[in-house]
Order: structure tokens, then C-alpha cells, then sequence
């Protein structure tokens, strides 16, 4: 498996899940979706409440997160 955010571990890639899109770790909600939903103007409680395996404060943190590091890297 390959995480992202080593620090926090909130963006895993695992070609068994998902196809190794990242996701939110420990659930199969790639982070594509929710930086789409959020672009598109959702807030973090209707976020929420498209994909309720996500907490609020994960939501919060991956939109911080990828706002502020437009490239990241997926580390092994």
C-alpha cells in the first residue's frame, strides 16, 4: 500500500481498491470526488452527506490539505 499525508495518513493508494485511485483511508470514496463536489461549490456537510463513511473533520482536512499542495506525491 501507498499513502499520501504520511504524516496524518488520511489519502491511501491500493491497486486493490479502487484501482489505486486514491482514496480516504479506510474507505473506498476516491479523493477525486470529493474535491469535484467541492469545486463545484458542496459544502463540507453536504459532502458528508453524499459519502457519510467520511467524517466531517477528514473532509476538512483533504480540502485543506490539496488546496494547499496542488501536486503531491504518492509515496511507497
Amino acid at each position: 500500500m501507498r499513502t499520501v499525508l504520511s504524516e496524518d495518513y488520511l489519502i491511501v493508494s491500493d491497486p486493490a481498491i479502487c484501482g489505486g485511485k486514491p482514496v480516504v483511508r479506510g474507505t473506498r470514496v476516491p479523493v477525486q470526488y470529493i474535491l469535484e463536489l467541492w469545486e463545484r461549490g458542496y459544502s463540507v456537510e453536504d459532502i458528508h452527506e453524499q459519502y457519510p463513511t467520511v467524517p466531517k473533520e477528514i473532509i476538512k482536512k483533504v480540502i485543506e490539505y490539496l488546496a494547499e499542495n496542488k501536486v503531491f506525491k504518492i509515496t511507497q
